[in-house]
C-alpha cells in the first residue's frame, strides 16, 4: 500500500487514543472482562441474576447472622445434634417442650448423671432414696401406714354397716368422730358380719373399764359380759345428744380373715355421757361361737336412731 509522506508505524492502541465512553458491549469479547478488569465494590445486587450465586461462589463463613433474613432459619436448615446446650437460653425449655412420657413417671439421674425415669408405683407406696450413685424408687412405707379405704357419713340411721374386711391387711381400723345419737340415754353397740350375716345370737364376750367425771376422778368400773347380744362401746355409760355434745372411737379388729381363731376387738371411746362429764371407756371383745371370716361391723344405739357422724375404715400395714 502506498502512503504519502512518511509511513505509519505499526502500535498498539492505548488507553489515550480512545475517547471516553466509545467502547460498547459489542466491543467486548466475551469471557473478556476478568474480575482484575473490575473495580472494587461496584457489583451491587442489580448486576447477580436471580438464584445465579450458589454455595460454591460463596467464601467460607462468608455468611453472618447480618445477611440472614429474619425468621429465615427452619428445623429443616439445623444438622442433627448441632443445637447444645450453649445455644438455649435460661428458662425457654417449657413442659410442652419436653417429649412425652408414662404417666406418673418422675425423672431422676443416675450414677452417670444420665436421666431417668422412676416407674409409676402403686397406691399408698413412697418414694424412697437408694443412695448416693443410684435413681430412688418406690416402695412400701416403713413402720406400717393407714391406708384409707371407705368414709360413711351417717345420717338419722337405724343401724350403719361398715363392710370392706378381707386378706388385704392383717389389722383394720375404725375411726368415729362426732358421733351423735337422735335421743339422749342409749348405748353404743356393734355387732360383727359373718357369712352373710350381721349376728345376733347372744354369743358376744367382752371386756371394759370406764372412767368418767371431773377432771379429778379415778378409774371408777370395770367389768365383762359374757354371753351378750352385742359389744357395748360406751359400757355402762350412756350416750348424750346435747349441743356440742359427742362420742368418737378407734376401734382395731385383728386378722379378720382368718379362719383358726375368733376375732378380736380392741376399742378406746371417748364421749359426754348423759350423766355429765367427759367419759372414757376401753374395752376388748369377740365373738364366741365362729372362727369364720368376719367381712364388716354393724353400729347401732340400744333405742331409736344414729343422727350424726363419720365412720372411716382403714387397712394398716
Amino acid at each position: 500500500m502506498a502512503y504519502i509522506g512518511r509511513t505509519p508505524t505499526n502500535a498498539a492502541l492505548t488507553a489515550a487514543d480512545l475517547a471516553d465512553g466509545i467502547v460498547s458491549t459489542a466491543k467486548i469479547a466475551a469471557d473478556a472482562v476478568t474480575d482484575a478488569k473490575i473495580a472494587d465494590d461496584v457489583v451491587g445486587t442489580e448486576h447477580l441474576t436471580a438464584n445465579e450465586v450458589d454455595t460454591a461462589a460463596l467464601k467460607g463463613d462468608a455468611v453472618t447472622g447480618a445477611e440472614l433474613a429474619d425468621n429465615a432459619v427452619n428445623s429443616e436448615h439445623y444438622t442433627d445434634g448441632s443445637i447444645d446446650t450453649a445455644h438455649i437460653a435460661d428458662n425457654q425449655v417449657t413442659l410442652a417442650k419436653m417429649a412425652g412420657g408414662t404417666d406418673g413417671n418422675i425423672i431422676s439421674y443416675d450414677a452417670s448423671g444420665d436421666p431417668v425415669a422412676i416407674a409409676t408405683g402403686n397406691d399408698g407406696q413412697v418414694l424412697t432414696s437408694a443412695g448416693a450413685g443410684a435413681p430412688p424408687a418406690f416402695e412400701d412405707a416403713g413402720g406400717g401406714s393407714w391406708n384409707l379405704i371407705s368414709t360413711t357419713t351417717i345420717s338419722n340411721d337405724a343401724t350403719v354397716l361398715v363392710e370392706g374386711l378381707n386378706s388385704t391387711y392383717a389389722v383394720y381400723a375404725f375411726t368415729i368422730h362426732d358421733l351423735v345419737p337422735v335421743s339422749s340415754s342409749v348405748v353404743l353397740q356393734v355387732r360383727y358380719k359373718i357369712g352373710g350375716s350381721v349376728l345376733t345370737d347372744g354369743k358376744y364376750d367382752y371386756v371394759a373399764q370406764r372412767a368418767n367425771g371431773a377432771p379429778s376422778d379415778t378409774l371408777s368400773t370395770g367389768g365383762t359380759g359374757n354371753d351378750t347380744q352385742e359389744l357395748s362401746l360406751t359400757y355402762d355409760a350412756q350416750l348424750s345428744n346435747g349441743a356440742a355434745k359427742s362420742f368418737s372411737s378407734t376401734i382395731f379388729l385383728y386378722n379378720p380373715s382368718g379362719t383358726a381363731k375368733r376375732k378380736m376387738l380392741r376399742h378406746i371411746s371417748v364421749f359426754h355421757s348423759d350423766a355429765g362429764g367427759i367419759t372414757q371407756v376401753d374395752g376388748c371383745g369377740a365373738y364366741n361361737n365362729s372362727n369364720a371370716a368376719v367381712t364388716g361391723l354393724q353400729f347401732y344405739v340400744s333405742s331409736g336412731n344414729l343422727n350424726t357422724g363419720i365412720i372411716k375404715l382403714y387397712g394398716i400395714t
